[in-house]
């Protein structure tokens, strides 16, 4: 009988308030101050906020007057998509010294399969914090990672520890985080699924591991197959590097 093969080692790398810490990094008199990157105008939005900014409520998405209202003393910086994209080019590179299996989500997030990894680090953990210790000496940018043998749980990992920080999931402990874990904070429900889950009386992780397939998909259709697993800590879509 084949040996069950070693569990994946996925990482989630995610930058912190990306935008908006390049616009601190490039302008010092920015630092420490709440920014937001988009227009300061009737019909503008922000495309990101610092820290600090997120601190009074400031969120992307968000009309730029209402960013405003929440915080008086906003800064706003236009944005400049070509130095975002050549700085997420330097992050790139630096994960690309560690493996080929890179999944880009937008410029400032990106899943990394290191199971068979380049350098031939026994360690996901180890290579997370090189890689985010690279991103601060080369970018001057910090960087959050999630840790876990899949997407779906390297992904909520890298929120645990924000900013500037990582977080590991086991396969022994993912269960029982799957379980606990409110069902608005799974990576692929949105807020208006959330809201008909909890109409459902599903609200955690373990709510939902209590329905069967067949309720899934008969209230979630396709999707449905997808919670019934992640609700198990079960995700095997692999890294896509030609996302």
């Amino acid at each position: 009988m084949a040996a069950e093969p070693p569990p994946r080692k996925i990482i989630h790398v995610d930058m912190d308030a990306f935008y908006a810490s390049v616009e601190q990094r490039d302008d010092p008199s920015l630092r420490g101050r709440p920014v937001a990157v988009g227009r300061d105008r009737l019909r503008g939005v922000v495309a990101a906020a610092s820290y600090e900014a997120r601190a009074f409520g400031v969120r992307s998405a968000m009309p730029s007057v209402t960013a405003r209202n929440k915080c008086p003393e906003l800064v706003f910086a236009p944005p400049r998509f070509e130095v975002y994209r050549a700085v997420s080019a330097q992050i790139r590179a630096i994960f690309a010294r560690y493996t080929p299996l890179i999944e880009p989500l937008s410029l400032d997030e990106a899943y990394l399969d290191v199971t068979d990894n380049l350098p031939g680090l026994p360690s996901a953990t180890a290579i997370a914090a090189e890689i985010r210790a690279a991103i601060l000496a080369e970018t001057g940018l910090t960087a959050s990672a999630g840790i876990s043998y899949n997407k779906f749980l390297a992904k909520i990992a890298s929120d645990a520890n924000k900013p500037n920080g990582q977080f590991v999931i086991t396969p022994k402990t993912g269960p029982a985080f799957v379980a606990a874990l409110p069902v608005r904070k799974f990576h692929g429900i949105g807020p208006a699924t959330a809201e008909k889950m909890q109409g459902l009386g599903i609200t955690t992780g373990a709510d939902l591991a209590a329905r069967s397939l067949e309720f899934l998909t008969a209230h979630f259709g396709k999707a449905g197959r997808f919670y019934y697993w992640i609700a198990r800590g079960v995700d095997d879509r692999p890294a896509r590097p030609d996302r």
